[in-house]
């Protein structure tokens, strides 16, 4: 018997048991049923039904070889701000790794649809987090790793939309429109993406109004975290570990109000166009510490960032076009290298916004139908303030074994630039009735800068990595 007689054999009997189980429990089967509003290029071909409720499955099962010549300890995502300098060992030690971890289910539930009203709920979730480091600094990684779980309204005949739960931020670049699950999510097989790649994943209630087919206005009032470097003045209270339901072994911000982004979409015939702005309320707790601190209170800090983007065709199907940024202070939050948000003024206490600035831009192309290449590269740049300023980097670009002949005064601050640069291809090389496979690919160089130190001292650092990744999409 052929190899293909024996997977059509296995289709067949797996089709049969799972139409049993659902006829079973109530659960009808449609065959080759679309959703009734699809969004993803290339569409699920088996909808189950649950009662008037149309139920469909996606995701991957995911293969990836990593190698780096920088030893991060890192599993599919990287730490693009934090490779080691010269001054550590690591920074001689090479990294190889392999995780299915990135694998992927996602669920997106649908009510029946009419011109007046449209409901989903969608679920998307994979294996991408460890019980000690779960936090809620940018992706709300928790175990079980909920990546995405929203409920979606829209009202098609007035263009207003309601989004309320865990999705990409409304500040992440999308495709069209601002409506969830068309984010313009770079090409690349890292978790941590591309440095400048503007992104959140976060509690969020989102309100769209959508004025015709080019325009659309939204608000969105996201789930804060501000992430504070440096060291708190004495008795001053910014952050605080986990308490009940939270993880005690990282620090949560004592935040006042939701991260509030207004974005602008306008879609033309030739191309997508972005403009928003992001303003956040950091916050923090100051006693008068006679000879450190000058007042007492409670201080809340504004921080205030605009951001915009645009996807053009270069050649039409062929070559596009992708560039985003966001420009401001406090904003490092939202950066794939996570160079922070904030430092500590040393005079009052208060919480001080760091200046950062962070952009993409990629061309990806489509070769044929089956093979895409794509190109990236990002930066983030940060300015220190107060404590974050370094007296001397000369540790930095010191080797490890010479660290301890340095003066005591010796030190290696923290990074302040991050560069990226990221190339390859993804070649679909099967599609059929099993779904398709695809895989490719990819390598990054980074470097990383110190701030500068206030002797002239520069630390600096890189890191060459190799990616090579499978999926299997099982429902597309």
């Amino acid at each position: 018997m052929s190899m293909f007689k024996k997977s059509q054999d296995l289709i067949s009997v797996g089709r049969l048991i799972l139409s049993f189980c659902l006829a079973f429990s109530g659960v009808t089967v449609a065959q080759q049923s679309t959703p009734t509003t699809p969004t993803e290029n290339e569409r699920p071909s088996a909808t189950f039904y649950a009662g008037p409720v149309a139920l469909t499955p996606g995701g991957f099962v995911e293969f990836t070889t990593i190698y780096r010549t920088r030893n991060q300890t890192a599993d599919i995502g990287s730490s693009f701000g934090a490779i080691p300098f010269p001054n550590n060992n690591n920074y001689k030690v090479s990294e190889f790794r392999q995780t299915e971890r990135n694998s992927r289910f996602s669920l997106l539930a649908q009510g029946p649809s009419d011109d007046q009203n449209q409901v989903a709920g969608y679920l998307e979730t994979d294996f991408v987090s460890a019980g000690t480091s779960s936090n809620s600094g940018e992706s709300n990684s928790y175990t079980l790793r909920v990546r995405q779980l929203y409920l979606n309204w829209t009202r098609p005949d007035w263009g207003w939309a309601i989004t309320a739960g865990q999705a990409w931020s409304m500040a992440t670049m999308l495709k069209r429109g601002l409506a969830p699950r068309d984010e313009d999510i770079p090409l690349v097989d890292d978790g941590q993406y591309v440095s400048g790649f503007v992104w959140t994943r976060q509690p969020q209630l989102r309100v769209v109004k959508t004025f015709n087919s080019s325009i659309a206005l939204g608000l969105s009032l996201e789930s804060p975290q501000n992430v504070v470097k440096g060291v708190a003045p004495s008795g001053t209270t910014a952050t605080n570990p986990g308490g009940a339901g939270m993880n005690n072994s990282t620090n949560y911000s004592t935040d006042i109000a939701p991260d509030a982004i207004v974005k602008l979409a306008y879609d033309p015939r030739f191309g997508h166009y972005e403009i928003y702005s992001l303003t956040r309320f950091l916050r923090d707790r100051a006693p008068s510490t006679p000879g450190v601190l000058s007042s007492e209170g409670n201080h809340t800090t504004v921080a205030q960032s605009i951001g915009g983007g645009f996807i053009v065709s270069l050649w039409p199907d062929r070559v596009d076009l992708h560039a985003s940024g966001l420009s401001g202070h406090g904003n490092g939050r939202y950066g794939s290298a996570q160079l922070g948000d904030s430092t500590y003024n040393t005079t009052d206490g208060s919480i001080s916004a760091l200046r950062q600035s962070q952009g993409l831009l990629g061309l990806v192309g489509h070769a044929t139908r089956n093979l895409d290449f794509f190109a990236y590269h990002g930066y983030e740049d940060q300015g220190a303030a107060f404590n974050l300023v370094p007296k001397d980097n000369t540790a930095c670009n010191t080797p490890y074994v010479s660290v301890s002949a340095l003066p005591s005064a010796a030190g290696c601050g923290g990074v302040g630039i991050v560069r990226h640069y990221v190339g390859g291809f993804l070649w679909k090389f099967y599609k059929g009735r099993l779904g398709y496979i695809h895989g490719g690919p990819e390598i990054e160089y980074i470097t990383n800068t110190t701030y500068t130190a206030r002797n002239g001292t520069i630390g600096r650092t890189n890191d060459t990595m190799f990616y090579l990744t499978i999926r299997y999409f099982p429902f597309q």
